[in-house]
């Protein structure tokens, strides 16, 4: 009981904050002296600060208002996507205090792309350890199938990842708690803790990209079904005999909807004599298309960019009307790469799921673009650390800031006994775009620049030329 009123009183001065001891007992619905007694309890051990006597005009002794203490421990949340790796550390504050990006080639093997994994959390560690007491814990994100419960990636279809006990790997490596989960569960949590659907009690998200993600959260909590692998949306069938997918079957709605779909439709328009300012923007070579590009194309009224966009947003409003008919969520949450074309996508989308849904479901559904976008993952697994901590404070820090030290003085890097040790990855480009096996890194440190997770997204990422 007593760990229960601690996860109370935390998620309190999480939600509004700073509050007195008084307001905290009317907002958890504790009595005074229990509530008194518990903060006395956060306060000794770190994780809530006192800030100063409460400024009211009222005569009498002022109350003293209380905040999480933002050094009471630091969060990692981190992604392995099919193109990049990307890693954020936030205070207790869920400020990001720290957070690295890098691109990575497709074919690069898993062994390379775990141990910069490794380098990147133990750069974060080094350059950030002076702002907090202790890591709290580390959430990784990746596209495929996920068992929770053991942390093993089971299938990562478009990274071709089989069988990577992740979990296990990386506890190994770091004396502090690891959490596995799918990319789109993760960005899921995020947008429900932290972005566009704080508000909303039964949340579809769902992410677009190199594939097409899935996750739902009811009441604040990840639905992971039986096995812990619900959400695989992408891998519904639209077509009985559509296009072959990375999953081995056909006709899944991600291959009709990812950003590769975006694609094929541009380039076989101008195959069949269409014009377009693609062209241009591509200097020729169509295998250079991004989502930005066609965006870019579609705001200056390219016809082709535009059609693209509309049958995507065609196919993505019947898989959505689908889901809304099955799930009957409150709101669905739009993310991913592919919601950077949300102003030509979302009005197509809305018209569909209205025509398509039943009514009574269609009608107070809300359609909204996710908050932290690229970043929604990341915030996701800072929101799944904390939540653990919040709900268990004292259980959920068995490591300190002197454990993490220590993984860090004697680092190891995984190996692959099939091929040589490999090297060093840094960052470097070819110039002109096109990338070499390494992927390119920018990392940006934050000391007495704190960002909350609503600022994050309008941090300008810029990388380096090594050309």
């Amino acid at each position: 009981m007593r760990q229960l009123n601690l996860s109370l009183v935390l998620n309190a001065l999480r939600l509004t904050s700073p509050l007195s001891r008084a307001k905290l007992a009317h907002a958890t619905g504790l009595n005074k002296a229990t509530v008194s007694s518990l903060v006395e309890e956060l306060i000794d051990t770190g994780f809530v600060s006192e800030l100063g006597p409460e400024r009211t005009g009222r005569t009498g002794r002022p109350e003293i208002l209380l905040e999480l203490d933002r050094r009471a421990g630091g969060i990692i949340g981190a992604e392995i996507g099919v193109d990049f790796i990307s890693v954020v550390i936030a205070n207790f504050a869920a400020e990001i205090i720290w957070r690295h990006f890098e691109r990575t080639v497709p074919a690069t093997s898993e062994t390379r792309v775990l141990n910069r994994l490794l380098e990147t959390v133990r750069q974060g560690i080094r350059e950030t350890q002076g702002q907090y007491d202790r890591i709290l814990g580390l959430a990784l994100g990746v596209p495929g199938l996920v068992d929770v419960f053991s942390g093993t990636l089971l299938f990562a279809p478009n990274l071709h990842w089989h069988e990577v006990p992740l979990q296990s790997l990386l506890e190994a490596e770091f004396e502090f708690p690891i959490y596995v989960h799918n990319e789109a569960n993760l960005a899921a949590l995020g947008e429900s803790f932290f972005g566009a659907a704080r508000d909303v009690r039964s949340l579809l998200y769902m992410s677009s990209g190199v594939g097409l993600g899935g996750g739902i959260v009811l009441d604040g909590q990840l639905v992971a079904g039986a096995a812990g692998l619900a959400g695989e949306i992408g891998h519904m069938t639209l077509v009985l005999d559509g296009p072959p997918c990375n999953c081995g079957n056909r006709g899944c709605w991600e291959t009709l909807v990812s950003q590769e779909a975006v694609f094929q439709r541009v380039r076989a328009a101008i195959e069949s004599g269409e014009c377009s300012q693609l062209e241009d923007l591509t200097h020729g070579d169509l295998t250079r298309l991004t989502i930005p590009l066609v965006v870019q194309a579609a705001r200056r009224g390219d016809r082709v960019a535009l059609a693209a966009l509309e049958e995507t947003a065609f196919y993505l409003g019947v898989g959505i009307a689908n889901l809304v008919n099955a799930l009957n969520p409150e709101a669905v949450v739009f993310g991913g790469v592919l919601s950077l074309a949300s102003d030509f996508l979302m009005p197509t989308i809305q018209r569909i799921i209205q025509e398509r849904a039943l009514r009574w479901l269609a009608r107070p559904l809300r359609l909204l673009v996710a908050t932290h976008g690229f970043d929604a993952c990341v915030m996701g697994g800072i929101a799944l650390v904390y939540q653990h901590v919040l709900s268990r404070p004292f259980r959920a820090t068995r490591a300190s800031t002197q454990n993490s030290r220590q993984t860090l003085a004697s680092p190891q890097r995984f190996r692959d006994p099939s091929t040589p040790a490999p090297r060093h990855v840094g960052a470097a480009s070819t110039g002109g775009g096109e990338t070499r096996d390494e992927p390119q890194a920018t990392t940006t440190s934050m000391r007495g620049t704190c960002q909350t997770p609503h600022e994050i997204t309008a941090l300008a990422v810029v990388k380096r030329d090594h050309g």
